[in-house]
Formats: C-alpha cells, structure tokens, sequence
C-alpha cells in the first residue's frame, strides 16, 4: 500500500530510460562537483493528488500544478542542494544542475514559464547523447535453472542487474550507501 504523505526517492523506481537519465545525470553533477540529493523519483496517483491537494483543498503552500505528472509515468525525478539551510536557496547550483540535463537532452523544469527548478524528466525515447547502451530482457542459466533478467549492454559489455540476480539465488538485495548489500533469504 502506498502512504501518499511519503516521497519515494529510489531511481530503481523510474523506468530503465529514466534511470539511465537520471544516473548519468548524477554522474555529471558529481563530477562538476555539485552536491545533488535526490528529493523525489516515482509518485503515484494517489500522491499526486494528494499534493495537488495542498494549498487548494488541503492546508499549505501549493507544490504542484498538474494532477498529471511524469512522476507518476516514473520518467521524472525532483533534487536538491545536499547541503543543510541550502537545499532550494542556491540559484547558480540550479542553474549548473539545468545546464547539465541539457548537455544530456534531459528536460529541467527550470525553463518553464512557470519554473519548477528542482524537477527534471525525460520521455520514453530518451536516448543520451553519446550513450550506446541498450536495455533488454534475456535468460539466464544460474545453476541450471533459467531465469528472465534485464541485460544491459553498453560499449559491448553485458550487465545484469544485481537485483535480478540476487533473486534468481535467493538473496535480498539492501544497501549500505553506494554498496550493494546481498543476505541469504
């Protein structure tokens, strides 16, 4: 069940092309040097409304102005400056951050009429500039019993999702920072 008052924040959440966006997106940044945190990945309807709400049928300030967000079709993620007393005051460190995603064909709200600096997003036929990688579903033998999993194939190498291959050994997959953590289930 989802709790609408809760902001999921896992890009696992998106669809692979927003994924592949949004972590070449972070790339970039840190290597920049901008200190990016990821505020916001996937809402569902029911948070959508839920934040449509606010300030209109609910108490606070308005936060969105669509009911019909690309969050909801997990192909937009909202950031923040990583830094305590800064996260949405540093104009220049949005600025960086929407330079980038242009560098990259991501869409940042920051260019829109009405301005939504934190929000970027992608649609479906996103493809990265200078990205030869391809995302698709396969088989894969793990102790002589087939599995599907998602192959990634960029620059002639396959990658599987460790999350996938956890499962088909039953394992759980948690996380400690960047570190993939894998326990016997």
């Amino acid at each position: 069940m989802t709790n609408e008052t809760k902001a999921c924040r896992d890009i696992s959440a998106l669809s692979p092309v927003a994924q592949r966006a949004c972590r070449a997106f972070l790339r970039e940044c840190e290597k920049e040097g901008l200190p990016v945190l990821i505020t916001e990945t996937y809402r569902s309807q029911v948070r959508q409304d839920y934040l449509y709400a606010q300030g209109r049928t609910r108490a606070g300030k308005v936060v969105t102005w669509t009911r019909n967000s690309r969050h909801t079709g997990r192909m937009a993620w909202d950031i923040c400056k990583n830094v305590k007393g800064q996260e949405y005051a540093d104009a220049a460190f949005f600025a960086k951050c929407g330079a980038i995603a242009k560098r990259l064909g991501i869409t940042w709200g920051g260019t829109w009429d009405t301005p939504d600096k934190p929000h970027f997003e992608v649609t479906k036929d996103w493809k990265g500039k200078g990205e030869s990688e391809v995302v698709e579903k396969c088989k894969m033998i793990i102790n002589g019993k087939e599995h599907t999993v998602e192959r990634i194939l960029k620059d002639g190498t396959n990658y599987i999702k460790i999350r996938d291959v956890a499962e088909a050994i039953g394992y759980d997959v948690t996380s400690k920072g960047n570190v993939a953590v894998l326990t016997k289930k």
